[in-house]
């Protein structure tokens, strides 16, 4: 999205999903696992496919269809999603399924590479949510906003799972929409989000309301009960997402309050908490 000055606004871990957190998810290797990384459909088990039936789809040529790498070639997505794409050709499944494993191969090191990858999945197997969700989730970390939006509400209609909420609207940031993010955050599937997801959409929001200049209300939103929360995956980020605004809002005091307390308990450095630490 572009500001004022024509520049892409800075979109740190202070105003956009975690890209480990649960309200993010992939599929996973349980419907109901909630600790998987996005992009990353569940490995495990030895799910195959069912016998290959007479189908529309049991002889799709793609054009440009990227190889897929040798690191996956023998790996298997997990039971639930094999199930899910029972009603494909056993030739189109398993190669969608590749392509499956592949954008979750390269999602972290070559998000572009892992964005072709969910088009090629969602080619062949678009009428099932979880591919779509997992092609939604590699268009967004290559800042493909258009197309995960595109992709994450398919999904979203097909399952009905709204856990994608915060990620569909930070991609409505990233295509200039910001009060379309904040619109989102009323809708009722927020209520339904898990702690994790309602958290992310906090700091999405924040986010939103900082590309419209309104840093008060940024504040505002994410000052919560939860900034004294020193345990969960997301504290440090948002800690750092209240300490930004704080910062943008002029509080440079109380900003650098928490800056400390946000590299207090950031382990594993997802923030630059420590290189927003003013020495005395």
């Amino acid at each position: 999205m572009a500001n004022e000055s024509g520049r892409t606004p800075r979109r740190s871990g202070s105003d956009k999903p975690n890209r480990s957190s649960s309200s993010s998810r992939p599929p996973s290797g349980s419907s109901s696992d909630r600790s998987a990384r996005p992009g990353r459909p569940g490995r495990g088990g030895s799910a195959r496919f069912g016998k290959d039936e007479q189908r529309d789809d049991r002889r799709i040529e793609l054009k440009n269809e990227p190889a897929i790498p040798e690191e996956v070639l023998h790996e298997t997505v997990d039971p639930d999603l094999a199930r899910e794409m029972s009603s494909l050709s056993k030739e189109n499944a398993e190669r969608a399924a590749q392509h499956l494993l592949a954008a979750a191969f390269f999602v972290d090191t070559d998000p572009r590479r892992a964005h072709l990858h969910g088009v090629a999945a969602s080619a062949r197997a678009g009428r099932v949510g979880r591919v779509r969700e997992v092609a939604g989730y590699a268009a967004y970390h290559a800042r493909e906003f258009e197309i995960a939006i595109r992709e994450l509400r398919a999904a979203n209609r097909i399952s009905g799972d709204g856990s994608m909420w915060p990620v569909l609207a930070d991609s409505e940031r990233g295509i200039g929409r910001p009060e379309k993010a904040i619109e989102m955050a009323k809708d009722p599937q927020v209520k339904l989000l898990d702690i994790d997801g309602q958290i992310e959409m906090k700091i999405v929001v924040a986010g939103a309301r900082r590309d419209l200049k309104q840093t008060e209300a940024a504040v505002a939103t994410l000052k919560c009960a939860e900034l004294e929360n020193e345990t969960a995956s997301w504290a440090p980020r948002l800690r750092y997402a209240y300490a930004d605004a704080l910062e943008a809002n002029g509080d440079h005091k109380n900003a650098q309050k928490w800056f400390v307390k946000s590299a207090e308990i950031d382990i594993n450095q997802e923030t630059d908490a420590n290189e927003r630490i003013i020495s005395n």
